[in-house]
Order: C-alpha cells, then structure tokens, then sequence
C-alpha cells in the first residue's frame, strides 16, 4: 500500500514539473525563422527581332541602314532575325523608328517580277488567238496586231504587223509566274488522290485533275516596255490581237532603227531635244500616241483611198424647138408655114 502511494506521489509530482516547463516555455518570446538567403535572378532568353532603325517611308528599298536587331523576351510570329532577309525589299506602308518589320509590311506579287523599265498589261484572250490556250505564265509570246478596213475608226486597208515581239507572260487566266499551273505529275497525282478518296473523278475534274485549268482563261498579262504600252492599248481598242507562242531560246527581235519613229500626240518644246534627238522612256510614253499614227506608219501612203466616184455627168446644152413646116397651096401660089 506505501509502495502504491509513493508511485502515485512520484506521478503527481512529474506532472506537476511538466506543467511548470510548458508555462515556462510558453511565456518564452518566438524566435524568427530564419530566412533562406537570397539567390541570384535568373537569366530571361532573349530573342532577335529585325526592327526599323528609322523611319522608313512606304514605297522605299530597305538598305542595311534601315534596320537593325534587338532583343525581345519573346518571338513573334511574322518577323525576321537578321536583316540580311529584307535587304533590297520594299515596304508597302510607312514604318516608325524601333518598329518590328513583318512579312506583310513589304510588297509581294507580280510588281516584283517586273524588269527596269517594263509595265505589266492586261489584254483580253481567246482561245483562237492565244494558240488554244496553250501559253503558260513565264512563256514567250509574239503579239500581232490586225486592222480591218470594215471598221469605221480604221482609215487603212486590212493589215496584220508584229506589234511586240518576244513578251513574256506574267500571268495567264488564274495562274502567275508566281503561282504556276500544277504540272502533268501534279495533275496525275491529284487525280489519283482523288479517284482513291470519296468524290471520285468529279473531285479530280473540280481540283484541276483533267487538265484544263487555263480553259477559261480570258486575260493574259504581258511585261511591256514602257513606251510600247500606248501601242498595245491602242491597238487592242481598235484591233484584233493575236499571241504566238515562241521557244524560250529563240530571242530574235526586230531592229527598230530600221523603220521611221512615229510621231508623239504631244510635241517636245522646240529647242529641248538636241539635233537628231528623240523623245525616250517615261518622256516617250507622256508625249502618247495617235491612232491614225500607229495604223499609217505617219505615211499618207498607206492611208486607205476612198473609194472611186464617177463624175457626174454635165447637164446637157438646151436644144432649139424643132419646128415643123407645110406647104399650102392657094392656086398657083405656093406659100411655106413653120409651126
């Protein structure tokens, strides 16, 4: 019984000395947790962006003083990463200085097909005139020009010259030089593709699998020097062309110098062009050209006479009356009456 309440007397105190230690410990102030020591910011990629290092005019031939590069945190979609890519290129609109350059600041098409010098022209086409629709964008065409003494603008007899000779084809119906037709294997390819999958061959024939995707075309577009373009348009108005189709290697051309310039709508002021000398280039096409000009050659002679008139003929001379007469006879008098 003593051994029970001496255990008993040991607990209690134990507990007690427990309790003591935990209000001890708790009137203690918190120490601070320490803080984890403070590391170094990492590094944010960068990425090169081609921006306008001035502002650039729209209309204008970047140079290598245009542009240059900067860092940017992120890429964006649409530019470029060194400038070597848009050197020698032209912008479409205006550019403020740091400004990104894109893909669709700077022109595309056909104007960059175009040489020095050279307009493209658009001229109407039929499948008898353009050798049955057999030209493709990036040929080479001859343009012959016909007049028909039947119509009432044309004072020449019935005619057909090389207006153009050797004109290359910028684009032909839907198709372009920079969007060519599909070749005899793309055609091929696409009709299997086609006749395998769920349309058939009228899937083929609606994808330009039969071949005849310049059928329908009914314009062509020729790169033209700039002083043969008032020719072309005129002869069109008032003409029938006609397209020849040339190989590629042969480049024989007429020698100008051998037939006599037509003569501008619009003269030069006297005294501007020296002795000999004749209008050229842009000052060429300003002074334009007549009609009548380009059908005679600016000789009389190969205007077309109007036809023959019979003279009339010259009222005839009045005649005098033609008069009668008769005898009468009264007994041996014999008299003469006129009437």
């Amino acid at each position: 019984m003593n051994l029970t309440k001496l255990f008993a007397i040991l607990l209690l105190v134990l507990a007690l000395a427990l309790g003591v230690g935990a209000w001890m410990l708790g009137r203690q102030p918190a120490r601070p947790v320490a803080q984890p020591a403070p590391t170094a910011q990492q590094p944010v990629a960068q990425h090169p962006v081609v921006v306008a290092a001035r502002p650039i005019a729209a209309g204008q031939r970047l140079v290598a003083e245009d542009l240059k590069v900067t860092a940017m945190p992120a890429t964006i979609a649409g530019s470029f990463e060194r400038p070597e890519a848009l050197l020698d290129r032209t912008t479409v609109v205006a550019l403020a200085a740091d400004a990104p350059v894109f893909e669709q600041h700077l022109i595309h098409g056909l104007a960059l097909q175009i040489d020095a010098g050279q307009r493209a022209v658009s001229i109407a086409v039929k499948e008898p005139m353009a050798a049955g629709h057999h030209v493709r964008p990036g040929d080479f065409v001859d343009v012959f020009f016909t007049l028909d003494n039947q119509n009432e603008h044309t004072q020449v007899d019935t005619q057909t010259r090389l207006l153009l000779a050797r004109s290359r084809v910028l684009a032909y119906g839907q198709a372009s030089v920079e969007n060519p037709p599909p070749t005899a294997e793309q055609q091929r390819k696409a009709q299997q593709e086609a006749e395998a999958g769920k349309g058939g061959v009228a899937t083929a024939r609606k994808s330009g699998g039969s071949g005849q995707g310049n059928a329908v075309a009914n314009t062509a577009v020729l790169a033209v020097p700039l002083e043969d373009v008032e020719r072309l348009t005129l002869a069109e108005k008032y003409g029938q062309l006609t397209l020849a189709l040339r190989h590629p290697d042969d480049t024989a051309v007429p020698d100008p110098s051998l037939f006599a310039a037509l003569p501008t709508a619009l003269q030069p002021v006297s005294g501007k062009l020296g002795k000999g000398e004749q209008l050229q280039g842009a000052d060429r096409a300003y002074a334009g050209l007549r009609f009548k000009d380009l059908a005679t050659g600016a000789d009389a002679r190969n205007a077309r006479r109007p036809p023959a008139v019979a003279p009339m003929p010259l009222p005839a001379a009045p005649q005098a009356p033609r008069l009668r007469s008769v005898e009468v006879h009264q007994g041996a008098t014999v008299q003469t009456v006129s009437y």
